[in-house]
């Protein structure tokens, strides 16, 4: 009880600012359907919305290393969160143009979180780092998981339609911005903590760096895809609109708290290759039932797929605690991952959805996500050997 207390105390900062990083994601599956007859898009330039976010994290996430000059990591994720509160709170103002420049913002501020948070973790984590690592992703996804749950219905209550569903998330977001503002009152949380210099460039040449790199990329091509298509797969086979999101958002609330304990179970480990081929075979065998199967059974299949997806998600994460030996390294190997790790995700949504509109067939995609599974296990035989860069 005690080592809970804590983690929840001393992860707070880092569990407030999770809960707003991946809502603005979560709430666009259910209801894309919806936004592409309001607006007029088709199914390529849906897929290139989904894709957005996931473009922005992998191309900013190289530069977070130049906002050094604005001060301390808790600084940076302060302002981090202000531009998040701001995309979130106007991106469903009715407009193509809004829609598409503030999920682009919401990108960018969510990419320099994605980066900052498991550097803030290994500052201030210490022995605890994979217990809260483990809580902050499961408060992103019980979040996201809300998010999914409400968009449908809340999309359907009014005339606003999709823009209403945006509106409680912003509001969240503005709320943790100004806590944030009001946390950086404290003197010192201005000074930047670490003195020693890394740069994610140098670490090109570690080949660990890069099988954690491919490891993330991998698994994130499949959590985007499948966050994206597979509401819109169960409608295609007979399911409802509210009901295939409701279906998605309790399974990816189940998945993100069972996933909870899997980081810390990992950072007790030297080698977490076992883990790692653990769930990305659970991964693998749910998108072989959602080819081969149909009906009520393909609720097991995504449930399934998504655990082995949420879990492997966190263990990327403490693999960049684990495989870094100081703050500044971690930060580094962060930026370098994610930069790398969602170029790669964001051809998920994207290959996908190409991939459907010129066969006809959810099979199609699904197969593609599935030998991305395998490329993952195959990655995760370097990426969990232990040892540090």
């Amino acid at each position: 009880m005690r080592n809970f207390y804590y983690d929840a105390k001393a992860g707070f900062p880092v569990y407030l600012a999770a809960l707003n990083m991946r809502t603005g994601i979560a709430i666009i599956t259910p209801i894309i359907t919806l936004i592409g007859i309001d607006l007029g898009l088709t199914t390529i330039q849906l897929a290139w919305l989904a894709a957005i976010p996931v473009l922005c994290f992998a191309f900013t996430s190289p530069f977070t290393g130049l906002l050094k000059r604005m001060g301390s990591v808790d600084r940076i994720i302060s302002v981090s969160m202000w531009m998040l509160a701001f995309a979130l709170l106007l991106r469903g103002s009715g407009s193509v143009f809004s829609l598409f420049f503030f999920t682009l913002l919401m990108g960018v501020a969510t990419a320099i979180l994605n980066v900052m948070l498991p550097s803030w973790v290994k500052l201030h984590g210490g022995a605890h780092a994979g217990a809260i690592t483990g809580t902050y992703v499961m408060l992103m996804g019980i979040a996201a998981a809300a998010a999914l749950a409400v968009a449908a219905p809340l999309a359907q209550l009014t005339d606003f339609g999709w823009k209403l569903a945006m509106l409680p998330w912003g509001l969240l977001a503005l709320a943790a911005a100004v806590w944030w503002q009001l946390r950086m009152r404290d003197s010192q949380l201005h000074d930047y903590e670490q003195t020693t210099k890394s740069d994610w460039r140098k670490l090109l040449k570690s080949k660990k760096a890069w099988q954690v790199s491919c490891f993330f990329g991998l698994q994130s091509m499949n959590a985007y895809a499948a966050g994206t298509w597979i509401p819109t797969i169960l409608l295609d086979r007979g399911y409802k609109l509210v009901v295939s999101g409701f279906i998605v958002a309790a399974i990816a609330l189940f998945a993100a708290v069972a996933a909870t304990f899997v980081p810390q179970i990992a950072s007790k480990r030297a080698d977490q290759r076992t883990i790692l081929w653990f769930f990305s075979a659970m991964t693998a065998f749910g998108y072989l039932g959602l080819i081969f199967d149909s009906g009520w059974r393909l609720i097991f299949w995504v449930l399934l797929a998504v655990v082995g997806q949420s879990a492997t998600f966190p263990l990327s994460l403490i693999l960049v605690v684990l495989r870094s030996e100081t703050a500044e390294q971690a930060q580094a190997l962060s930026a370098m991952m994610q930069s790398v790790g969602y170029l790669i995700a964001a051809g998920g949504p994207l290959a996908v959805g190409a991939i459907f509109q010129w066969s006809g067939s959810w099979n199609a995609g699904l197969t593609f996500m599935l030998f991305a599974v395998l490329l993952q296990a195959f990655a995760a035989a370097g990426a969990g050997r232990s040892g540090t860069i």
